[in-house]
């Protein structure tokens, strides 16, 4: 008889678990699947083990079945049939391949139909579940926030505080203190990257040692190439305007443009203002 024992390997919450079932049909052959698989969410049935051994005539006329009831709908969601007319006793042992929800598993059941005899039953569901198909069952989960900012938005708790009773208040708590240090963390940012762009560009426009740079050529062309770089300075906005020629429109009758005495006489006034200020400095 071949011993099949649940082990559960060692596993992280980003990790598919796998398992298999103990032999459900040890005491009885028919069994209640509730209480071998577990009850994770997304559990799947992947796989049956089956082996078993009948005693008969080889004359006589036997089938063995396996079914299992479909909780969902009408029949079931599993089943085989082993046809042993006229053939002589033996062991069976196989292995069929599946994949369906858990949650849809009913009632088990092993029967021969016929003459004979079965003995050494035993009958295994291979199985696998993500723990993290719920993300909210463990702040661990990769999903967690998200879930977690659903969940408040589903129940209107973003601004509003939930009763200590309520199953993810710790995690409320936490998430309001995770979002005040990320807007923290990124008004900071801000102002750290508003005072390298000032000091960028008070660095560009200084004038310290402006006078030497100037006079040298070199280091002109490259105070030049600096402020001319790109991210440093906006450059200039540019635009252009649709239109066609302007025709003259002002028509001269005697052919003579006449001098304007009266701005004349504001130039030499100029004339003479400029000529007593420059005196002071003679």
């Amino acid at each position: 008889m071949l011993l099949v024992a649940c082990c559960l390997p060692s596993y992280s919450l980003s990790e598919v678990v796998t398992g298999r079932t103990n032999n459900v049909a040890k005491d009885n052959f028919v069994w209640d699947m509730t209480k071998f698989l577990p009850p994770q969410a997304g559990l799947t049935v992947e796989g049956i083990f089956h082996q078993y051994t009948i005693t008969k005539e080889t004359q006589a006329n036997s089938t063995v079945s396996i079914t299992n009831k479909h909780l969902k709908a009408d029949g079931n969601i599993y089943e085989r049939h082993d046809n042993w007319n006229n053939l002589p006793s033996n062991t069976k042992i196989g292995y069929d391949t599946i994949s369906s929800l858990g949650v849809l598993w009913g009632q088990g059941k092993v029967e021969l139909a016929g003459d004979g005899k079965l003995s050494d039953v035993t009958i295994a569901y291979q199985y696998k579940f993500d723990p993290c198909f719920i993300p909210l069952s463990d702040p661990t989960c990769p999903n967690f926030k998200d879930a977690l900012y659903q969940y408040l938005l589903d129940n209107n708790l973003i601004n509003n505080e939930p009763s200590v009773d309520d199953p993810y208040y710790d995690e409320w708590v936490q998430y309001q203190l995770e979002n005040q240090q990320e807007k923290k963390e990124e008004e900071f940012a801000e102002v750290e990257e508003e005072e390298e762009e000032e000091l960028s560009i008070e660095t560009i426009l200084s004038v310290s040692g402006a006078a030497e740079k100037i006079a040298n050529a070199t280091q002109q062309l490259a105070m030049m190439q600096e402020m001319a770089g790109i991210k440093k300075l906006d450059g200039y906005y540019s635009a252009s305007i649709d239109g066609g020629v302007y025709e003259e429109t002002i028509v001269l009758e005697d052919k003579e443009i006449k001098d304007n005495l009266i701005a004349l006489k504001n130039l030499r006034q100029d004339k003479t203002h400029r000529i007593i200020v420059r005196s002071q400095y003679k």
